[in-house]
């Protein structure tokens, strides 16, 4: 595919690929797209941890990928599709019988089975800020929260400043900067 792309035209490089997941040659890594919609940097630190322990699990539980059966890809069409509409509250189909899970059910699960991780690497800090999202709400919660109390997008925009530079995830109104 990238071979075909570049021939065509279409691509200069993979830099030029908008996919979730993609290699990064020049640097020898994976890049993945999600850690840009983070408020904070402790909100990006932990979802880069999370990466990086799934990264170690996955390296030690690599014959755990034969033993599964890959879904189709319109499920997990269907799957981003709900993750991306309704957050962690998306409810997240699990096979082709319909049998559906929610997302925050299944992190929790997660996290569960990455515990040794967590400790190995030392991570705790990290995970509980990942358990605060769960329990809390991400950064798109929030600022919906705060427009529903106040039906004003500038209000939206302080909050967003606010969490920025106290560099934590402001869950109550009245410690917004004005």
């Amino acid at each position: 595919m990238y071979k075909t792309l570049k021939l065509c035209g279409s691509i200069k490089s993979l830099k030029d690929l908008w996919w979730d997941l993609r290699p990064s040659p020049g640097f020898g890594t994976l890049e993945i797209r999600v850690c840009d919609g983070a408020a904070t940097l402790a909100e990006t630190l932990a979802l880069v941890a999370l990466i990086h322990t799934l990264a170690h699990w996955f390296a030690d539980n690599g014959s755990w990928l034969e033993s599964v059966a890959y879904p189709p890809y319109w499920l997990s069409r269907e799957n981003k599709w709900r993750a991306i509409r309704y957050g962690l509250d998306a409810e997240l189909v699990m096979n082709t019988e319909g049998k559906i899970k929610l997302m925050r059910d299944d992190l929790q699960e997660w996290f569960e089975k990455l515990k040794p991780y967590i400790d190995q690497l030392n991570y705790q800090t990290y995970f509980a800020t990942l358990q605060a999202i769960l329990d809390s709400g991400t950064s798109s919660e929030r600022q919906r929260k705060v427009f529903a109390y106040n039906n004003c997008f500038k209000e939206v925009v302080k909050h967003n400043v606010s969490e920025f530079l106290l560099q934590v995830p402001l869950y109550r109104r009245e410690l917004a900067i004005s």
